[in-house]
C-alpha cells in the first residue's frame, strides 16, 4: 500500500514541476497571471473502522489557480498597447463574433478592418460615445479606427484675405488679363475645397484703378477672382457700416443702418442705387417764384422806369401759409436802380412777414423769416424765395398791382405765381439751420429763484443777421426766474431796427438750457446768411462769446445705377432690369457697392466693404459640383510698405489621414487628422468579475467567463471597481523567478523523496518474498 501512496507523491511532485515549469516558460508573456497548484491528501475511512488507527493513502492535485496580482508596467513605442493598473480585463470578441473572451494581456494591433485586435485576431470592445465623450455601456462594439476621415470633407464657403496692398501701386487702366501681368498689380492663391474634399487653386488678382485724391479721398482697388481657370463674377453686395448692418438711403442721399430708427426698409422691387455713385451734392434752396423777363420798357440803360414815385403792392402766402398776406411797398428816390429795389421790397416783406402775430387754439405761427428778394440782370428779371431752404418750402404770388407787374414783372392781371412744395421727388433739399449761441455755464443761476438785472450786468451788444445795436435792459428790476427773464430780453432784441435800412429784427428766440445752465439765442432764419452775436458780463455768461452762423443743409441728388446704358433695379436681392413690382412707396432704398471693389481711405483704413465679399456660384470645370463663397477683406490695409499676405484662411477641408492617437487613462480614444478634425472613436471599457480565480484559462494569457467566476461586470476605467488605462505600455507577467527557482528546487525534492519511498517499499517487499526461500 506504501508502494501506491509513494506513487501519489509522485504524481503531485510532477504536477508541482509542471506548474512551476509553465510559470517560468511564461515569465516573458504580457499580461500572463502565475499559476499555483492546490493539493490535498487522500484519506479514506469508513463507518465500522477506528479513525485513530487509519493511514492516509497519499496526496492528490485539487486544483490549478491564477493569481490575479498586479504585473510591472512595460513602456513600448505602440500606442496601441494598453496595460491595467488594477482590477479589469478587456473585453474581447473572437473573429467569428460568438464568444466573449478577457485578457489581461494589451498588446493590440489593427487588423486589415481597422479594428484593434489582439495576435490572434479576438477584438477589443468599446462602448460608443456622444460629442462630449459620455460612454453609453449598452453599446458595446468592436473598436474601430479608420485611416482617414469619412463624408467629413468641408466645403470651402468663407475665405479670409488679410494683406498690405501698397500704397505707392501705379493705377493701371488697362484691360484686365491674367496672362499679362501688366495688367494688375498684384496676385494671392490658395487651395479651396468641394464638398468631396477635392482641392482647387484659387487665385485673386487685384488692380489699382483709383489714387485718392481731394475731390474722391479714397484709393480703389478692383478684384478679379479665380478657381481653376473659371472666373468668379462678384455677386451683388448690399454695403454696411462698422458694425455690419445694411445701409439704405433717402431721396436726400442721408446713408443710414437698418439699426435707426427712421429706417424703414424697403420691399419688392426697388431703384438700384450705388454708394460710390452719391457724389452730386448740392446746397439745399429755398422755394423762388420768378419774375417775368422785364421789358425794354421798363427797364432801359441799367435803370426801371416809373420806379421813383407810387406804391407797389402784391400779396404773398410763404411755407404753407393758410391766408395771403398783402405787401405794400411806396417808392422812392434810388429804386430805379433794380438792387436797389429788390433790397428794399425784401425789407418791406420781412418787415411785415416777421411781425404777423400767431393764431387759433392751439396757436398757429404765421410769422415767416428771411424772405429774399434778388436782381438777375441777365433775363432781366426779380426772383422772390421764401425764407426757409428744402422742399417743404412753398411760396405762392398774387393780387400784384400794375407796378409790381411792371417793375417786379410779378405775372399779369389776376396771375398768380407759384411753387408749392414737393412731397415725392427730391427738389430742393432739406431744411437748412439757424444759428444758435450758448453763453458759457451759469453755475450760479437758480432757474426758480428771481433774476436781478442791475446797473452793472443791464447792457447787452446784439448783432443779428447784419443788424448790430447795444441793448439795454430796464435796470433795477428783479424778474421772477430766469424764464421771465429770457422772455424779456428776447422782447427787447426783437424790437432792434436797422436805423439805415428800416429793416427789424424779429423772431429771435431766447431760451435757458436748465440742464447745461446756458442762455441760448436762436435766430428764426436759416442758411449760411444767418448769423447772431449777443455780448454781455460774466452774469450772464456772455463776455467770451464769438459770432456764430447757420448752416446752409447740403443733399445728395440721387441718380440710379445704369449698366449698359439701362436702368437697373433689385429684385429680392437680384439686380435686374426689369422695373415689374416696382414700389412707388419706398422712403429708403439699400445702397450697393460697387462688386469686386476694395477702397480705403487716407489713412490706410479699409471703408468698403466692412463685411465679407459675396461672389457668384461658381461652376467647376467638369461637372464635379460648385462652390458658393465669399471672400473677407476687413482685415487689409493700404500702407506705403510692400505687398504682403498678413492672414489667409478658409472653412473648407479635404478628408484627413490619421495624425495622432490619443488613449486617456478613462479609455476615451481620440483621433486627430491631417485636416484638422479631432475624433471621438469610443471608449474602451473593462470587465471584472467577483471571483477572477474562476476564470477558465483558454491560452494566449486569455479567459473565459465561467459559473465560478461569476458573469462580467462592464464599467469604465477608473471607476469605482475598476482600474486606470495606460496607453503605450503592457503589463508584464507576474511572474516573480526566484519563487520559482525554490518551487522548482521544492518540487524536486519531493520527487527524490517519494522516489526513495518507492525504492524502500521494493527493498522491503523482496526481503518478504525472500523469507519463504
Amino acid at each position: 500500500m506504501s508502494f501506491y501512496t509513494s506513487l501519489t507523491g509522485l504524481n503531485s511532485a510532477t504536477a508541482q514541476l509542471a506548474v512551476t515549469s509553465n510559470n517560468i516558460a511564461n515569465v516573458g508573456t504580457s499580461g500572463f497571471k502565475r499559476s499555483r497548484a492546490d493539493f490535498g491528501d487522500i484519506f479514506s475511512t469508513s463507518p465500522l473502522q477506528k479513525s485513530s488507527s487509519n493511514i492516509g493513502q497519499g496526496v492528490s492535485l485539487k486544483q490549478v489557480s491564477q493569481e490575479f496580482s498586479q504585473g510591472n508596467i512595460s513602456t513600448s513605442g505602440n500606442s496601441l498597447d494598453l496595460a491595467i493598473t488594477g482590477d479589469g480585463f478587456f473585453p474581447l470578441k473572437t473573429p467569428d463574433g460568438l464568444q466573449d473572451v478577457y485578457t489581461r494581456n494589451g498588446s493590440f494591433t489593427l487588423n486589415d478592418q481597422n479594428n484593434v485586435v489582439n495576435s490572434t485576431g479576438q477584438r477589443l470592445m468599446a462602448a460608443s460615445v456622444d460629442s462630449s465623450g459620455k460612454a453609453d455601456l449598452t453599446d458595446l462594439n468592436a473598436l474601430t479606427i479608420p485611416p482617414k476621415t469619412s463624408g467629413e470633407a468641408i466645403e470651402t464657403t468663407q475665405i479670409q484675405l488679410g494683406l498690405n496692398l501698397p500704397a505707392d501701386s501705379a493705377v493701371i487702366t488697362a484691360d484686365f488679363d491674367r496672362t499679362n501681368p501688366s495688367t494688375y498689380n498684384k496676385s494671392t492663391a490658395l487651395t479651396v475645397y468641394d464638398s468631396g474634399g477635392n482641392g482647387y487653386l484659387a487665385t485673386v488678382y487685384y488692380v489699382k484703378t483709383q489714387n485718392a485724391s481731394q475731390d474722391s479721398p479714397f484709393s480703389k482697388w478692383q478684384t478679379y477672382f479665380f478657381v481653376g481657370d473659371t472666373q468668379v463674377k462678384p455677386a451683388l453686395q448690399q454695403a454696411t457700416d462698422t458694425l455690419g448692418a445694411d445701409l439704405f438711403v433717402n431721396k436726400y442721399g442721408d446713408v443710414l443702418p437698418k439699426t435707426d430708427p427712421r429706417v424703414i426698409p424697403s420691399s419688392g422691387t426697388t431703384e438700384m442705387y450705388s454708394l460710390d455713385e452719391l457724389t452730386d451734392i448740392r446746397p439745399s434752396s429755398p422755394a423762388t417764384a420768378l419774375g417775368a423777363a422785364l421789358t425794354s420798357a421798363n427797364f432801359t440803360g441799367g435803370a426801371l422806369v416809373g420806379a421813383t414815385s407810387g406804391t407797389l403792392g402784391f400779396s404773398i402766402k410763404i411755407d404753407g401759409a393758410s391766408t395771403a398776406t398783402p405787401i405794400s411797398y411806396t417808392l422812392k428816390e434810388g429804386d430805379s436802380n433794380p438792387e436797389v429795389l429788390a433790397r428794399n421790397v425784401e425789407i418791406a416783406i420781412n418787415n411785415v412777414m416777421g411781425s404777423l402775430a400767431d393764431t387759433g387754439t392751439p396757436a398757429v405761427k404765421n410769422a415767416r423769416y428771411g424772405i429774399t428778394v434778388e436782381f438777375d440782370p441777365s433775363g432781366p428779371r426779380f426772383a422772390i424765395a421764401s425764407g426757409t431752404t428744402g422742399d417743404d418750402s412753398s411760396i405762392e404770388i398774387s393780387a400784384a398791382d400794375e407796378k409790381a407787374i411792371n417793375l417786379l414783372g410779378l405775372g399779369g392781371t389776376g396771375a398768380v405765381l407759384k411753387v408749392e412744395s414737393s412731397v415725392g421727388e427730391a427738389v430742393r433739399g432739406k431744411a437748412s439751420e439757424p444759428a444758435v449761441l450758448r453763453g458759457e455755464t451759469l453755475t450760479t443761476i437758480n432757474p426758480t429763484k428771481p433774476v436781478l438785472v442791475t446797473s452793472n450786468n443791464k447792457d447787452f451788444f446784439v448783432a443779428v443777421d447784419g443788424i448790430s445795436k447795444k441793448v439795454e435792459m430796464p435796470f433795477p428790476v428783479s424778474h421772477p426766474n430766469i424764464k421771465a427773464f429770457t422772455e424779456a430780453l428776447q422782447t427787447e432784441i426783437n424790437k432792434i431796427v436797422d436805423a439805415d435800412t428800416g429793416r427789424k429784427v424779429s423772431g429771435v428766440v431766447v431760451d435757458f438750457d436748465i440742464k447745461t445752465k446756458q442762455l441760448v439765442f436762436k435766430t428764426a432764419t436759416t442758411g449760411e446768411n444767418s448769423s447772431i452775436l449777443v455780448t454781455g458780463t460774466a452774469d450772464w455768461g456772455l463776455s467770451n462769446t464769438e459770432m456764430q452762423f447757420g448752416v446752409t443743409t447740403e443733399w445728395k441728388k440721387l441718380a440710379q445705377f445704369t449698366e449698359n446704358g439701362a436702368l437697373q433695379f433689385v429684385k429680392n436681392g437680384v439686380q435686374t432690369e426689369d422695373a415689374e413690382g416696382l414700389s412707388t412707396k419706398t422712403e429708403w432704398w439699400p445702397v450697393y457697392l460697387d462688386r469686386g471693389e476694395l477702397s480705403f481711405d487716407l489713412t490706410g483704413k479699409p471703408t468698403s466693404p466692412l463685411t465679407g465679399m459675396p461672389f457668384e456660384t461658381a461652376f467647376l470645370q467638369g461637372g464635379k459640383g460648385a462652390l458658393t463663397m465669399s471672400i473677407d477683406f476687413t482685415k487689409s490695409t493700404q500702407y506705403s510698405s510692400a505687398f504682403a499676405v498678413l492672414s489667409q484662411s478658409q472653412d473648407g477641408a479635404p478628408e484627413g489621414e490619421l495624425m495622432g492617437l490619443n488613449i486617456n487613462p478613462d479609455g476615451l480614444v481620440n483621433a486627430t487628422y491631417s485636416n484638422g478634425s479631432q475624433v471621438s472613436l469610443g471608449k474602451i471599457v473593462l470587465a471584472n468579475f467577483s471571483s477572477p480565480s474562476g476564470l477558465r484559462q483558454v491560452g494566449d494569457a486569455s479567459y473565459l467567463s465561467s459559473a465560478s467566476s461569476g458573469t462580467a461586470k462592464i464599467g469604465e476605467a477608473g471607476s469605482a471597481g475598476f482600474g486606470s488605462i495606460r496607453a503605450g505600455a503592457t503589463e508584464r507577467a507576474n511572474v516573480d523567478l526566484t519563487q520559482e527557482l525554490v518551487d522548482l528546487i521544492t518540487a524536486q525534492r519531493n520527487f527524490q523523496a517519494n522516489a526513495k519511498a518507492i525504492e524502500t517499499s521494493s527493498t522491503m517487499t523482496s526481503a518478504i518474498i525472500n523469507i519463504r526461500s
